[in-house]
């Protein structure tokens, strides 16, 4: 940053912690991606139901209710934000995530994990990444009844 004073600059995040809803089947399906692509910088994950994780948040971090992503530095990203900070982690996404974050395609990011994670019950059978009996247990199958001979 030209111009900026040491005390000005921010230390990038050299580790990332990723905090997911380990009851959700799709959260755990994109954990899985993320933990095999490339990383320029380290990701380890957190389950939003452990007990430790949830002392440590209290009640200012959502979790479980919102992907969160906890740098080594302290900085926390919430949602979208939490999103764009993971793939900003891959070598082969930083781009994108930094195309993400300009003003007019931020909002537009936003709005798209908003939706994708207010009907993520859905996207994950879409998806296939729930069975068919974690889709009746969720109310989301169709009962099948024998048609008559």
């Amino acid at each position: 940053m030209a111009g900026a004073s040491g005390s000005d600059l921010i230390a990038a995040p050299t580790r990332l912690s990723v905090v997911y809803d380990d009851q959700c089947n799709l959260c755990r399906r994109c954990r899985a991606w993320l933990e095999q692509q490339s990383q320029l910088v380290p990701l380890s994950f957190a389950p939003a139901s452990d007990p430790a994780v949830r002392s440590w948040a209290g009640d200012w971090i959502p979790v479980g209710d919102e992907l969160v992503v906890v740098a080594d530095s302290g900085a926390v990203w919430v949602g979208p934000d939490a999103f764009i900070t993971c793939l900003w982690a891959l070598s082969s996404h930083r781009k994108l995530s930094q195309r993400l974050q300009a003003p007019g395609m931020h909002a537009v990011a936003k709005q798209a994990f908003h939706a994708l994670s207010a009907g993520r019950g859905v996207a994950s059978i879409l998806l296939g990444a729930v069975s068919e009996v974690d889709e009746c247990d969720a109310g989301l199958c169709t009962p099948v009844f024998d048609q008559p001979h």
